[in-house]
């Protein structure tokens, strides 16, 4: 993973994994480990460096992936899907921040449901 010199506070370094048809697939990572021994996983969507799948599409598998290589269990982690402002006149482009939760099936997150959280939420979680 590189690190990207202009990423912001919710956002440390480019993650790569695997989308869609396994096609190559780029989001932005910030991982919080909370005093509380949780963790949080804020990916971020990066449209165009992204050559693959979105976030949104590849929620589940992607929280998974992330879990998993955070050796975390799913009741202490925590998914946010972050999409930063595009600076555009569309409100659709304007910066949104998502918690995720998901049910559990053998091991892996499934069924994804969005809650839109504020930016104050989701400055709170990282400082839990």
């Amino acid at each position: 993973m590189e690190i990207h010199p202009s990423l912001n506070k919710y956002m440390d370094c480019y993650y790569d994994f695997l989308g869609q048809w396994d096609s190559p697939s780029r989001c932005g990572l910030k991982i919080v480990k909370r005093k509380d021994g949780k963790i949080l996983a804020i990916a971020t969507e990066i449209y165009r460096l992204n050559p693959g799948t979105p976030v949104t599409e590849w929620c589940a598998p992607l929280a998974t992936q992330i879990m998993k290589e955070q050796n975390c269990t799913p009741g202490r982690f925590i998914f946010v899907e972050h999409t930063p402002d595009m600076g555009s006149k569309l409100d659709f482009y304007d910066e949104t921040f998502d918690l995720v939760s998901f049910q559990v099936a053998d091991g892996k997150l499934t069924n994804p449901q969005w809650k839109r959280l504020s930016t104050a939420e989701v400055d709170d979680l990282m400082a839990g």
